[in-house]
């Protein structure tokens, strides 16, 4: 069984939620008491929480507040900031910190996080998911803020490299805890718009109904009175058929699954937002997103 519903559970976003706030309260207090480089840079973090925090709050809630377009463009917008402020600072030949060279993938991956998810690519999303994976052991082993062996942290002059800050443990730990969480809502979200498999075609011949040697035998001696715009299987169980002018009832509050379905991808089409998948699970109670059957009804909010 896969682990896609748990990981988006109510239950696991809303303790994502409460994490991801008091990481936010920690960066927010280095905003109001530190100044210039140190400043900017986690501002950058608290606009990278206040996405995540969105995002987690979304899935739990179906929170529809802000477009997508908002939150491509103002991590677009904080991403070519950090380059302006990098190449500024090569320019200039000042010191540049490498930690700015990890802000600024956090943004880049907060602009494919917040992409349009049929879009998604999994080698790609399972690859940021992994380097965030890194970067989390990383900062839990305090190497990101280890100095480096002749840099302007050391006073060598024209050094291009230096350490932003000192050593935090508790920085370290929320810087941990933010990488952890990108890492969580990337493997959860990708599971959830990887299409269900189609069934192999030994499957589809296992399960095709063969009619009975009754059947066969009644459908030969029986007088060919049916009309011809009847269905051959009308004739073979002998079943009259709708009229060819009336179509079959379509109810549009209901939905019926095919082949490479997922509930993300029902919810785009449906919706124009596939974060919206979590109405249709509350509307099925029960439901399994990660192993819907072809052939399912669905009932629509």
């Amino acid at each position: 069984m896969s682990l896609a519903p748990y990981l988006l559970s109510l239950k696991a976003s809303v303790i994502w939620l409460a994490v991801l706030f008091a990481v936010l309260t920690f960066h927010c207090s280095h905003l109001i008491f530190m100044r210039g480089e140190h400043r900017l840079y986690h501002a950058s973090h608290i606009v990278m929480l206040f996405g995540m925090l969105y995002m987690y709050a979304s899935v739990a809630f179906g929170w529809h507040w802000f477009p997508k377009p908002v939150w491509l463009f103002v991590y677009a917008a904080t991403s070519a900031a950090i380059i302006s402020w990098m190449w500024a600072q090569f320019e200039q030949r000042r010191p540049l910190s490498y930690l700015w060279v990890l802000a600024l993938a956090q943004q880049g991956a907060m602009i494919y996080m917040w992409m349009p998810m049929t879009d998604w690519v999994p080698w790609l999303s399972y690859s940021l998911a992994g380097y965030f994976a890194l970067e989390m052991m990383g900062w839990l082993t305090l190497a990101p803020n280890k100095p480096i062996p002749g840099s302007a942290a050391t006073g060598c002059a024209g050094a291009l490299v230096m350490t932003l800050e000192p050593r935090s443990a508790v920085g370290n730990i929320c810087m941990s805890i933010m990488a952890a969480s990108t890492a969580y809502m990337f493997i959860g979200m990708q599971l959830m718009m990887s299409p269900m498999p189609k069934p192999s075609s030994l499957f589809a011949q296992e399960h095709q109904s063969a009619p009975s040697q009754e059947e066969m035998t009644l459908s030969r001696n029986e007088p060919k009175t049916l009309c011809s715009t009847q269905a051959p299987e009308a004739a073979v169980k002998g079943i009259a058929p709708l009229p060819a002018e009336t179509p079959p009832p379509t109810l549009a509050d209901h939905y019926t699954v095919v082949a490479g379905d997922t509930l993300m991808g029902i919810a785009s089409r449906l919706y124009g937002n596939a974060r919206q998948w979590h109405r249709i699970e509350k509307a099925n109670p029960g439901l399994n997103p990660r192993q819907l059957q072809i052939g399912q009804v669905l009932k629509l909010p």
